[in-house]
């Protein structure tokens, strides 16, 4: 596969920068472990089995997670709250639910004895919450996921990682460097906030990379004037296109005025109604009193899946948006792609000269990137909790029947 220039740096700065893993120490163990109920929520554990990051696996899990004091928890606290949250918010019904309709999935990661070991006393925990509750649940244990579907998330997180270190990684490697991804993305509570951020992290990057080769190139003089002029004008347009595809995520998924987030509300607010009359019909005898309640159940469900319906919708649109202007950016990029390619030898050797001062441009600029975006989006992430927390309110309401 064809290989860039600045691909090739990049490279060589992530090999030179790739902490090793895997040693032995006590405080690089790291156990993944997931629980679904509908909401789903990803704990990192240490050698300890205490929580050290929490990660919403969807939006669901991000409304039981915002507010919530998970981090610092063992294994057997964190899940005995998530039960208690979920029953609090009515994604567990209380009452005659059956036990299939309230279940609880687990999964745990890591050595197959030691996995077993954690998911035996984390089902208790479950199962004496569900009674503690009130919940007639089903704790069942579910496959963690492969090392492969491990790769490809920790590859999302940190785009400087090639995939010839993702393939030296172990498992256990994997989940490591996971975990530090997840601990520095604690704040971003949202999926459309991390993917937002992961994006920006990449493109900051690459572009820190390229400025650094444009300095390269300035630094040799008016001998290639024509290279730097041609180089400099499409970096310039890929500085303000990677700013239009930044732009266009916030516009479309993260502003509070968005069609998404608007979207998003009027599915919680379904959502409300909804687990307000599952809980009204989940309290009452047969009678004919529940047949009636049990149609409104049914109205208020055919609504729920008409907001589902229009979120989609909003996200596709958003979606489409986004990709017009990173297909935009993708076409100034392959032009850099190409000057480099056709850089004359000496530019090239001159680059292998100076790849410190390019280690040290992208390294820098991986390790800014969080304060950059909180820089920029900060009054967004507060918002976006603050939102999470308001909705999470309005379910507790709906299902407490205030």
């Amino acid at each position: 596969m064809k290989k860039t220039l600045i691909a090739l740096m990049c490279a060589l700065v992530a090999a030179m920068a790739f902490p090793l893993t895997g040693c032995g120490k006590s405080d690089d163990t790291t156990t993944r472990m997931t629980v679904e109920i509908n909401p789903g929520v990803e704990f990192m554990l240490d050698g300890d089995n205490k929580v050290v990051s929490v990660t919403a696996l969807n939006d669901d899990g991000s409304l039981i997670i915002a507010g919530e004091a998970f981090v610092g928890k063992t294994a057997d606290d964190a899940v005995e709250l998530m039960v208690s949250v979920s029953a609090e918010t009515g994604y567990l019904v209380k009452g005659e639910a059956s036990a299939d309709s309230n279940g609880i999935r687990i999964s745990v990661s890591g050595d197959a004895e030691a996995a077993a070991e954690l998911y035996g006393s984390v089902k208790q925990a479950a199962e004496k919450a569900a009674e503690k509750f009130g919940l007639n649940a089903v704790v069942s244990q579910v496959q963690a996921l492969g090392t492969e579907a491990l790769r490809e998330m920790l590859k999302a997180c940190d785009p400087t990682l090639t995939d010839e270190q993702l393939e030296n990684m172990s498992e256990n490697e994997i989940i490591y460097r996971l975990r530090l991804e997840r601990i520095e993305c604690a704040e971003l509570i949202t999926q459309s906030l991390r993917d937002a951020y992961y994006a920006a992290k990449e493109y900051r990057i690459d572009l820190a990379g390229r400025d650094a080769t444009k300095a390269v190139i300035e630094g040799l003089g008016d001998a290639y004037a024509a290279v730097k002029q041609a180089y400099s004008q499409a970096l310039d347009s890929y500085g303000e296109l990677i700013n239009a595809v930044e732009n266009a995520r916030y516009e479309y998924f993260v502003s509070a005025d968005s069609a998404y987030q608007q979207a998003l509300d009027e599915l919680y607010g379904k959502k409300a109604e909804l687990q307000k009359q599952r809980s009204i019909v989940e309290s009452m005898e047969d009678s004919a009193e529940k047949a009636a309640a049990e149609l409104v159940l049914r109205a208020k469900e055919a609504a729920y899946e008409t907001a589902e319906a229009a979120i989609k919708i909003a996200a596709g649109t958003a979606d489409a948006a986004v990709s017009a202007a990173v297909t935009a950016m993708r076409a100034v990029e392959t032009q850099l792609e190409n000057l480099e390619s056709a850089m004359p030898d000496e530019i090239k050797t001159a680059l292998t000269d100076n790849a410190e001062a390019f280690d040290e441009a992208v390294n820098s600029a991986k390790d800014g990137a969080f304060a950059k975006f909180e820089e920029t989006f900060g009054d967004d992430i507060a918002a976006a909790k603050a939102r999470l927390i308001e909705r999470k309110e309005a379910l507790i309401a709906a299902v407490s029947g205030q």
